[in-house]
């Protein structure tokens, strides 16, 4: 590990990586935009039938994206990793809000399920916060890793389950590449990535430019995916070791 991490990203996108299973929970994929093509590997929407969570099967190769949140963000992913399988899992409805029965069988989906990074570009309310642990350290065990953003907007809160130490909280920033970032001690939220006008493939198809945490998220959920291709036995540890020691900047902050 530490001959690749001295080339830097670099090196590990030369090196040979295995296949990561990537899970995006969000407002669904369009598996049609060129892009992502034949990169979504399996797709599923959880929805409310008679007040009860369902878990329903979608074409992968199908505009599944209730409203062009979950594509650029997939399409972030699978552009910075090329070895990133990509898994659809919709928990989102066309008003860009998840209900809390919908998010949480998502999640439990997602966690019955063999893929190593979990990446949701999205806050869930306070009240949850206890569930989300419980999932959070379920992953953990698993050798899963939740990826999650930072909250947009100045609440007393970082977000959840951005804010547990058993995920990788990401919060946004002005970069010129994914693979500038920052490291901040001390925080929550440890990781700030580029997500200031970044440009990603567009439901639809064509491209959009976007600013927000939710696509700073994957910008580090890529890279993770890298790390992952050249050492598939990583852990969470780990993988916030690598992150750390191959960032642009390390700012301790005082809480």
């Amino acid at each position: 590990m530490k001959a690749v991490l001295a080339e830097g990203w670099e090196g590990l996108r030369r090196a040979s990586l295995e296949p990561v299973a990537v899970a995006v929970l969000d407002s669904g994929i369009d598996g049609t935009h060129p892009d992502l093509a034949g990169r979504v590997e399996a797709a599923v929407a959880v929805e409310l039938e008679n007040d009860a969570p369902v878990v329903r099967p979608l074409p992968p190769n199908a505009d599944n994206d209730a409203f062009g949140h979950g594509t650029p963000v997939a399409g972030i992913i699978a552009g910075i990793a090329q070895n990133a399988r990509i898994f659809d899992v919709r928990v989102l409805d066309p008003k860009s809000m998840g209900a809390t029965k919908i998010l949480l069988a998502g999640f439990d989906y997602a966690l019955s399920q063999p893929w190593r990074l979990l990446n949701m570009s999205l806050a869930a309310v306070p009240t949850v916060r206890g569930d989300l642990v419980d999932r959070c350290e379920r992953a953990y065990f698993q050798q899963q890793i939740v990826l999650a953003a930072r909250r947009n907007l100045p609440f007393e809160d970082d977000g959840l389950p951005a804010a547990l130490s058993s995920c990788i909280g990401v919060d946004r920033g002005a970069y010129d590449t994914p693979f500038d970032y920052i490291f901040r001690g001390r925080t929550p939220v440890e990781f700030e990535a580029r997500g200031v006008g970044v440009t990603a493939p567009a439901r639809g198809g064509g491209y959009t430019t976007l600013t927000g945490t939710s696509f700073a998220t994957p910008t580090i959920c890529g890279l993770c995916a890298l790390l992952l291709g050249a050492y598939p036995d990583l852990t969470l540890f780990e993988v916030k070791t690598a992150l750390r020691a191959l960032a642009r900047q390390e700012i301790m902050q005082e809480r």
